[in-house]
């Protein structure tokens, strides 16, 4: 799955947690969380990335892929 920097840093706006909140729960290192939030294109397919789809697939967010008539977004799951 592709995800932007911009959903990162609107998924993780949404659960009110900080970088560092998100580097300690999926592992990754918080100056590389804050380089991955600053990229507005999509990011690379690697471990850092899926690192940071699952924990938040975990805490029911959603990632909306781009369409036509949609940029990317996130969606919070109840």
């Amino acid at each position: 799955m592709k995800i932007t920097g911009q959903q990162i840093r609107m998924a993780r706006v949404a659960l009110k947690w900080r970088v560092d909140d998100l580097s300690k729960k999926c592992n990754v290192n918080w100056a590389r969380v804050q380089q991955l939030e600053r990229i507005d294109d999509f990011l690379p397919e690697n471990d850092n990335t899926f690192a940071l789809i699952e924990i938040f697939k975990l805490n029911k967010v959603e990632f909306i892929e781009e369409t036509p008539t949609n940029k990317p977004g996130i969606l919070i799951k109840k």
